[in-house]
């Protein structure tokens, strides 16, 4: 009796093995999958910092937007948190509905009218940006918001990150050198 569940124990340990061997093929496409997914989610993640990186850029040239925002943060330097965290998010509340408006138009196939509304999005964005970055440490005395700002450098720090940056990098060098030989 012990001989044939000896032989059995053996039988199921070589058919688990046969099994994992099998579905190696399957798991490394789904973590191909998965990786392919994750880089398009970054790349698009750098897109949209591009654009508010050029928005921004727009808006620091123009006349009135760098004393405007030298106004607001030296108001909200002497003022307590709460008065600050109402500040950011009455920007910050109309910026992410501007972007689910964005995304609702874009589902629906209006495309330029969710580009417009997107890049409104981004005239919001960049002084709720400057903001926090100006008010950084009150901002972040608010558990939900500390909470969130990790999960982005988190992110931002992550294998998958980093290494489409550095793919980007890379390709953008190979093209530069294929364009100087060319122009």
């Amino acid at each position: 009796m012990l001989k044939g569940m000896g032989q059995a124990l053996l039988r199921a340990m070589a058919e688990t093995r046969r099994r994992i061997r099998a579905s190696d093929g399957l798991i490394y496409l789904l973590l191909w999958l998965r990786n392919l997914l994750l880089h398009v989610l970054v790349l698009g993640f750098l897109v949209f910092e591009e654009i508010w990186e050029v928005l921004r850029d727009l808006l620091a040239f123009r006349r009135y937007y760098p004393r405007l925002m030298a106004a607001i943060n030296r108001f909200t330097a002497r003022q307590n948190r709460y008065l600050v965290l109402l500040i950011y998010l009455s920007l910050f509340v109309p910026m992410e509905l501007l972007g689910l408006a964005s995304a609702a138009l874009a589902a629906e196939g209006h495309w330029k009218s969710a580009l417009l509304v997107y890049v409104s999005k981004g005239l919001v964005a960049v002084p709720a940006i400057d903001i926090f970055s100006a008010n950084r440490d009150k901002l972040l005395s608010f558990g939900l918001i500390a909470w969130a700002y990790g999960l982005l450098q988190r992110f931002k720090s992550s294998d998958i990150y980093l290494g489409t940056i550095y793919t980007i990098k890379r390709v953008r060098r190979r093209l530069w050198k294929l364009s100087s030989r060319f122009f």
